[in-house]
């Protein structure tokens, strides 16, 4: 699991995995203002993107990939912080990505130089045996239907397309793995 100290490190990192133009421009705000509301949430206890949730990946002495993972039936209650931060009229507020029934891998995230060194697979089967280990029966995760690279690597682990969900404007391809 990581540690509170990495917040700013895990923030960088999920948000590699974010649609981030639209995300600035949905809520009139800056990279700096956005990484700093996520380093704040990933430092917290009980949010969507905390420590707490989170598997990191190490190499070279430092943080070089994250992902957290959570209840879908929490999404709502951890995504509050977030929306309290950025507003209610902020795209953080309508979002859908989750469902009960489901543990949800969220925002994995791979330093661009670390890329196609399997650790980005490392992170999903870590988040996936955590989730079994805790008697969840289905992972879940979204992917950008832009990202046939991302969405392949997902299908080599098992998962499976089931419906669409919007992303900011992203149509997002929901897949899930029975565990």
């Amino acid at each position: 699991m990581a540690r509170q100290e990495e917040a700013s490190q895990i923030a960088g990192l999920f948000m590699l995995a974010w649609p981030v133009e639209e995300i600035l421009e949905s809520n009139g705000i800056s990279y700096d203002q956005l990484h700093g509301s996520i380093t704040r949430v990933a430092a917290s206890r009980e949010t969507i993107y905390s420590y707490e949730n989170t598997v990191v990946a190490e190499a070279d002495g430092r943080v070089v990939g994250a992902m957290c993972a959570y209840d879908g039936a929490d999404y709502q209650r951890l995504t509050q912080p977030i929306v309290d931060t950025l507003g209610k009229d902020s795209g953080f507020a309508n979002l859908k990505e989750t469902e009960a029934g489901e543990f949800y891998l969220d925002s994995v995230g791979v330093l661009p130089e670390y890329r196609g060194r399997g650790i980005a697979s490392l992170l999903i089967e870590a988040q996936c045996q955590r989730a079994a280990s805790l008697g969840y029966k289905v992972a879940g995760l979204i992917v950008d239907e832009d990202k046939p690279k991302a969405e392949a690597l997902y299908r080599r682990l098992g998962f499976r397309h089931i419906d669409n969900k919007d992303f900011f404007g992203h149509t997002m391809k929901h897949l899930i793995r029975n565990l």
